[in-house]
């Protein structure tokens, strides 16, 4: 017993940096990947609505990947919306169970819908660690909830 205590003792200085320092930037860099990945496929649908091309999103909403029960323009639009706000409220942290459960959905129709990719499953997983765990120390959520319960 006292070979695995004086072994535990001599890690616990790790486990406290780990604790302090590794998880909450870990979290941020959850965060940060997850909304970049999305606002970055949002990109192209914000770059043809601002240039009026609009046209060309709906078509692929409507031939290369429907989404079932949404029309082709009622996808396309929601699919830009959610590719733009809510990888931005994750980068700050801000309601961010909320904008993780919507790139969890966003995430799982896209598979469902438009293509088995490796990189769903991370997505996936990183929106439903940031879903069930929350932000972490390093978000607008935590100062909020800070200031409410004070």
């Amino acid at each position: 017993m006292g070979f695995a205590r004086t072994i535990d003792n001599g890690i616990e200085p790790l486990r406290k940096l780990a604790n302090k320092v590794g998880s909450p930037l870990f979290d941020l860099a959850a965060r940060l990947y997850l909304g970049y990945e999305f606002f970055k496929a949002g990109a192209t649908r914000r770059a043809d609505f601002q240039s009026g091309n609009f046209e060309n999103q709906i078509n692929l909403f409507e031939f290369e990947h429907p989404v079932p029960g949404l029309s082709a323009e009622v996808a396309a639009y929601t699919t830009m919306g959610a590719e733009t706000i809510l990888p931005v409220m994750l980068f700050v942290g801000l309601f961010s169970r909320f904008s993780a459960a919507g790139l969890l959905i966003m995430t799982a129709v896209i598979e469902f819908t438009y293509g088995h990719f490796d990189s769903h499953i991370l997505w996936a997983f990183l929106a439903a660690m940031i879903f069930i765990k929350g932000p972490g120390p390093l978000s607008a959520d935590h100062l909020l909830l800070k200031f409410i319960r004070k």
